[in-house]
């Protein structure tokens, strides 16, 4: 082959690859286009009907939702801390994509639960049964099965805070702790000042100044989520959407893929920060066999459930929770 064959022939091989390139570039391209759609099956398993004749899937009643059920997902969102594997931080998430609206119910890690376990804490049932023991357990006290679930760990968390360029928040009061056992070191000033994701996992972390305890930490943190909805919901960072979704599935537990993660966060970048509303799981502090928690109030429980993260198209009732009853939250 002579120099101007040889020439032409490479001409025409660089040709080829590029071609090759373009192509596996579009193929890529479109694939991920499809790839970006709702997530599939939201329909809602009522817990109380586990023990119905007519069952489906995995053993529970298939409800149908409400009209609008296409458009309304449930999750769970939880966080576990570095020592134990405990479920520090337990959200249940209902997200209206037709609204635009979300609603976060923060669910005490103490809260008691109806459970054979010796520690009757929800924040155990994660580490004790897995995600399927979790949800059962969160089901327990919402009276339906959430869509999907997110189980985050402390470096996804700070990822995804650092990805978005940080936060800017008033810090309530000084914190100061150390827990050399987690290599945890907490030092804050009272103030409006800048936060990295360490910072803000840190500020999410502390509970032991409150009077309050976890219910004062629960109150910070809510405050921290709207910061970071407010920061996330920028126009910059709406593009950011594909590398942000890319970390949590790097870091965190979920049954959501990447497409429909990214296809949820497209719904929700056109949100005001007053489309998102937190709420306590209503109960009160009780010392139970030594220990400490959280005991539902099953009437106000409902009433919070039905007004605000109802998924079905009926009520959920007192038959579809199990509450355990002590003096301190009877008739309440």
């Amino acid at each position: 082959m002579n120099l101007r064959h040889q020439k032409k022939f490479i001409r025409n091989m660089i040709r080829l690859f590029c071609m090759i390139l373009m192509v596996t570039a579009m193929v890529f391209t479109i694939s991920f286009i499809f790839s970006i759609r709702p997530p599939e099956g939201n329909a809602t398993l009522n817990i109380s009907a586990q023990e119905d004749t007519d069952i489906e899937g995995d053993g529970y009643d298939l409800q149908n939702d409400s009209e609008d059920s296409d458009q309304v997902y449930t999750f769970i969102v939880a966080g576990k801390d570095v020592a134990a594997y405990n479920t520090d931080i337990i959200m249940l998430v209902k997200f209206d994509t037709g609204k635009k609206k979300i609603d976060i119910l923060n669910i005490p890690r103490d809260t008691m639960v109806n459970t054979n376990r010796k520690v009757k804490k929800i924040n155990a049932s994660y580490h004790s049964g897995g995600i399927e023991k979790f949800e059962e357990d969160v089901a327990s006290l919402t009276g339906f099965y959430v869509n999907r679930y997110v189980i985050f760990d402390i470096k996804g968390v700070e990822e995804v805070i650092d990805a978005i360029g940080g936060i800017d928040f008033y810090v309530p009061r000084n914190m100061h702790y150390d827990d050399p056992t987690q290599n945890l070191h907490i030092h804050f000033n009272e103030g409006y000042q800048h936060l990295s994701g360490a910072d803000v996992v840190k500020i999410a972390r502390y509970r032991s100044g409150y009077f309050n305890g976890d219910i004062g930490r629960i109150e910070v943190q809510q405050k921290l989520l709207k910061s970071i909805a407010e920061q996330a919901l920028k126009p910059e960072n709406i593009l950011k959407i594909p590398e942000i979704a890319s970390i949590i599935t790097k870091n965190m537990e979920t049954d959501i893929e990447l497409g429909n993660m990214i296809w949820l966060a497209n719904k929700a970048k056109d949100m005001n920060l007053g489309d998102i509303e937190t709420h306590l799981l209503p109960g009160v502090d009780a010392m139970i066999d030594g220990l400490s928690y959280w005991l539902p109030y099953k009437n106000e429980l409902l009433d919070l459930l039905n007004s605000k993260f109802n998924p079905k198209d009926k009520p959920i009732t007192e038959d579809d929770i199990s509450i355990v009853t002590y003096p301190a939250n009877e008739g309440k």
